[in-house]
């Protein structure tokens, strides 16, 4: 067993607190370094796949509609076993944007009002971890997925095609 409070666990704790004390700008700056990160080690990987998959589906395109129903399958299941990750990762990413707005709009300027909430923060923080590494032992890769989160979230909203309705029609030239 795998001791639970190692330098990935550190590692979460201490960017988190990054982002609890940082202002809302300092706060997309480190998400867009996690992003450019994230996709340095994961970018190739996907390309692989993806050059795999595409040829796979050239040879024989009904296999496309089965291994497409395979993935989602198996993303459906792997949300609904990793919910808990998936709670750190909300918790990690969207508290310290609240507090943001809330010292910013309510005016918020004490020093104690922003030490109460990062040590509010870490210890909601701690107990979600906690109960994420009851069930996934592995806490180098409950951190990983964590991190990666932003990634994820950027892949979903890329559009997988361009459509018609992107292109200009001939009868709305300038």
């Amino acid at each position: 067993m795998e001791n639970k409070q190692n330098r990935w666990h550190w590692l979460l704790i201490c960017l988190f607190s990054l982002f609890v004390v940082a202002s809302f700008s300092q706060q997309l700056l480190l998400i867009a370094l996690l992003l450019l990160i994230v996709a340095l080690i994961k970018g190739p990987g996907l390309l692989v796949w993806g050059a795999i998959y595409t040829f796979l589906i050239s040879l024989f395109p009904p296999l496309g509609v089965v291994l497409t129903t395979i993935f989602f399958l198996l993303n459906l299941h792997l949300l609904t076993k990793s919910w808990r990750v998936n709670m750190v990762s909300s918790w990690f990413y969207l508290y310290p944007f609240v507090v943001s707005g809330m010292i910013c709009f309510l005016d918020w300027q004490q020093k104690w009002q922003l030490i109460i909430f990062w040590i509010l923060g870490i210890v909601v923080l701690m107990f979600l971890l906690n109960k994420a590494y009851l069930v996934h032992q592995n806490v180098r890769q409950v951190a990983w997925t964590v991190l990666a989160t932003p990634f994820e979230i950027l892949l979903l909203a890329l559009p997988k095609k361009i459509t018609r309705k992107f292109k200009m029609r001939p009868e709305h030239k300038i």
